[in-house]
């Protein structure tokens, strides 16, 4: 009898010993998979970086030069000569456009990762960063759609207050490269005694900076972001 509840027992250890190891065995497995997968979401996050700030820097580019432009229109706005300007199509494309040069990083990758959950994976400090990012991304993109809501009350004024001036130099050939890309500025010419046109004009164009301006706060954040992605993804190539 003593046997048999020796052997029952020995089996019993036996038993609970494979469960206790299969499930160890698991534990560790699971463990694997989750830095695994933290290493692949941090090289991913840090090449999508990468590209953000190629993008940046090339909407900065353009960015500056849009600055210097409406500087100088408005430093020049009482006695600027429209026969006289240089590139006159550039600048009214720097002045008056609001849809071809937004600033519209492609986030597609976070997105997915917010969706299936390994956004969490990422490093605390960083994930933080990252939300600021958004939430600057989101108050970009309110001072683009602002802007363009300037330029349409702009444009209503112009043709409601000066409809022979709209008339004699129409809208549709603001930015052709038909001869009439001027068009915009002769009218700026000929109803700049109009401060509302001014008044307007300079709100437009003082909502185009301030989106400019944050663009470099975010640049700024993006490369704080991408250094602080290779020093962890240093310290993570130095632990494999």
């Amino acid at each position: 009898m003593k046997n048999i509840l020796a052997r029952g027992g020995i089996e019993f250890l036996a038993v609970l010993l494979g469960i206790t190891a299969s499930l160890w065995i698991d534990k560790n497995q699971k463990e694997s998979d989750i830095e695994l997968d933290t290493i692949n979401v941090h090289k991913i996050i840090q090449k999508e970086i990468s590209q953000i700030i190629q993008f940046t820097d090339e909407r900065l580019e353009y960015y500056n030069q849009q600055n210097e432009n409406i500087v100088y229109l408005f430093d020049n706005f009482e006695t600027f000569i429209v026969d006289e300007i240089e590139n006159p199509k550039q600048l009214i494309y720097d002045i008056f456009t609001t849809g071809t040069y937004m600033y519209n990083p492609n986030f597609s990758t976070f997105d997915a990762l917010k969706s299936d959950g390994r956004f969490n994976l990422i490093d605390n400090e960083l994930r933080k960063k990252i939300s600021e990012l958004t939430m600057l991304m989101d108050y970009i993109k309110k001072i683009e759609d602002n802007e363009n809501k300037a330029r349409g009350v702009l444009l209503n004024y112009i043709s409601t207050n000066h409809p022979e001036m709209h008339y004699q130099y129409p809208h549709s050939g603001w930015l052709q490269s038909d001869g009439k890309s001027e068009n915009f500025l002769r009218i700026l010419e000929n109803t700049r005694s109009d401060k509302s046109v001014w008044s307007l004009l300079s709100r437009k164009c003082r909502l185009t900076r301030s989106r400019n301006s944050r663009v470099k706060w975010a640049k700024d954040m993006l490369m704080s972001i991408q250094e602080e992605l290779m020093t962890i993804n240093s310290n993570i190539n130095v632990l494999q």
